[in-house]
């Protein structure tokens, strides 16, 4: 099973990036996740534009089309998300890469709710399936700790892998149903 991350930070010590790579460390045996690593290359959104004529676009869709479900992690700022992120989820819009597509989101913080009831209204606005059970918090500001350090603190692996497990069962669960 492969399984996206999607940091809607583009700083390089992200702690929400930093969070997805920690994830990451704990899927289960089988499962892969790939962190998108092209939201900065993606041009603003103009549907006048030809998806396929801008390698980065491309990249992104075939990315989110190919994977079994996404993992979403996000600052909030000025009490939204970062525009780069809604950049490239309008990308998707155009596209049928995102239909019926399960998705978590990772918080970085308990302080940004209503950055992450957003991010739940717009994609399931866009066709996205949220398991809300896996959906969690893992508070890291003030903590420049690298994600093998992060996930060397037991309560923090523990809830990471337990949501991971969560969010891999309602795939297979959905599957199951197609």
């Amino acid at each position: 099973m492969k399984l996206l991350g999607i940091s809607g930070s583009l700083r390089a010590q992200s702690s929400n990036t930093r969070l997805l790579q920690a994830a990451a460390l704990c899927a289960p045996e089988g499962i892969s996740i790939q962190i998108a690593d092209c939201l900065g290359d993606l041009p603003h959104f103009n549907p006048d534009l030809d998806v396929t004529d801008h390698e980065p676009l491309s990249q992104w869709i075939d990315l989110v089309r190919c994977s079994d479900g996404l993992i979403v992690s996000s600052p909030e700022y000025a009490r939204g998300y970062p525009g780069t992120l809604k950049n490239a989820f309008d990308w998707l819009v155009q596209t049928d890469a995102h239909i019926d597509k399960p998705f978590m989101l990772l918080g970085a913080s308990d302080r940004s709710t209503v950055a992450r009831d957003s991010l739940t209204t717009v994609l399931m606005t866009m066709s996205g399936l949220h398991i809300e059970a896996a959906s969690i918090i893992v508070p890291l500001m003030g903590n420049d700790d690298m994600p093998s350090e992060i996930v060397g603190d037991a309560g923090i692996k523990n809830l990471l892998s337990g949501s991971l497990s969560t969010f891999v069962t309602s795939i297979l669960s959905l599957s199951s149903l197609e």
